[in-house]
């Protein structure tokens, strides 16, 4: 499995400091099972998935196995699609439920 991580969450990480070790955890368990941990996300975040890190915080990632399984990969768009493999997680952004979803 290959796992790339955007800036926005990387930005996330270290904000959220105090927590790295929870997030850390929950994107380990992410690779291992990326369809069973996440919520299948709607609207704006079609083809994105979620899970909490705890309550009211949450990860987004991307798994391009099921986003194009789902024909989801038009609407997300990913500048690099053609060429990244099908087993990729992309991991988007960390941070506060309200916050994340405002940024799409």
């Amino acid at each position: 499995m290959e796992t790339r991580f955007e800036k926005a969450f990387l930005k996330g990480v270290r904000k959220h400091a105090a927590i790295k070790k929870q997030i850390e955890r929950k994107v380990r368990q992410i690779i291992e099972h990326p369809i069973e941990m996440g919520e299948p996300l709607k609207d704006n975040w079609r083809g994105f998935y979620s899970c909490a890190v705890r309550r009211n915080f949450i990860i987004i990632y991307l798994y391009c196995r099921a986003c194009r399984k789902k024909g989801d990969s038009p609407f997300v768009a990913c500048a690099d699609c053609a060429e990244t493999p099908d087993e990729t997680i992309k991991f988007v952004l960390v941070g506060p439920h309200d916050a994340a979803y405002r940024l799409r």
